[in-house]
């Protein structure tokens, strides 16, 4: 089956769509609860604002089969949610929805978070894009969830310019202190 992949960069006007999301999407609620509500609160309006892009993969006969939701602000560029319909998984489309949001975010380095217990069945496709893993922090969403963040070079930068000058401090205090 060929899938089309289309990218929508206003869809604040195209309920059905958003709808077909909501729908798509819904199994996300139970790995984060308030997903909802960021989907109505900040990620629908933000397709106003041009802060927000869908792409969206449909099959042969329109029906969504999978999507993937972006943030591209000049602060962030973001993977907010990747999902593909159960009855498509295993035919390449979450590799086509991740190129695709390469191109359209203009960077092979977008900021991603995944949950622990979905990380085995997003490995390889990680893996082939080369996300680099930054850190996981533990309930991030929820209590007793883990988050694994990927791509965070903040995290690196402050590794470099945080950390390293601190260690190398708290080195020579030690080294001085024999």
């Amino acid at each position: 089956m060929d899938y089309k992949i289309q990218t929508v960069h206003n869809a604040a006007d195209d309920l059905p769509l958003c709808k077909e999301i909501v729908e798509l999407t819904r199994p996300v609620r139970k790995t984060y609860p308030e997903y909802g509500k960021w989907l109505e609160e900040k990620f629908f309006p933000g397709l106003k604002d041009g802060s927000r892009i869908i792409i969206a993969a449909k099959d042969e006969t329109g029906r969504l089969a999978g999507t993937i939701l972006l943030k591209k602000t000049a602060e962030e560029k973001k993977i907010c949610c990747l999902f593909v319909r159960q009855d498509c998984r295993g035919r390449g489309i979450a590799g086509k929805l991740m190129q695709e949001s390469l191109e359209v975010l203009q960077t092979d380095k977008p900021l991603l978070s995944i949950a622990e217990k979905n990380y085995p069945q997003m490995q390889k496709l990680l893996s082939l894009h080369h996300f680099k893993f930054s850190y996981r922090k533990n309930g991030a969403y929820t209590t007793n969830g883990t988050e694994y963040y990927f791509n965070n070079e903040a995290t690196e930068i402050l590794k470099k310019e945080v950390l390293s000058p601190l260690l190398a401090r708290a080195r020579q205090r030690h080294e001085s202190l024999r």
